[in-house]
């Protein structure tokens, strides 16, 4: 009895380094996708502030629905 004990704690064992280690893969895979999504982020945002520092600067009037008149 004690034997069939052991070797189904050794089996749960194994099983849950397997789990474990599929779940660390998973997770290391889905951060690296948040990483590069971020990273073409940053670069989309670069060339749309670079894009809009090149036109030329309108003022767009703002109407003032405060009630205040400024």
């Amino acid at each position: 009895m004690k034997q069939a004990k052991d070797e189904a704690e050794e089996e749960v064992a194994k099983y849950r380094a397997h789990m474990e280690k599929e779940y660390q893969k998973t997770v290391s895979e889905s951060t690296g996708f948040s990483g590069m999504n971020v990273k073409r982020l940053d670069e989309e945002t670069v060339k749309k502030i670079d894009h809009l520092k090149k036109q030329p600067y309108t003022r767009i009037h703002v109407p003032n629905v405060s009630g205040y008149g400024v």
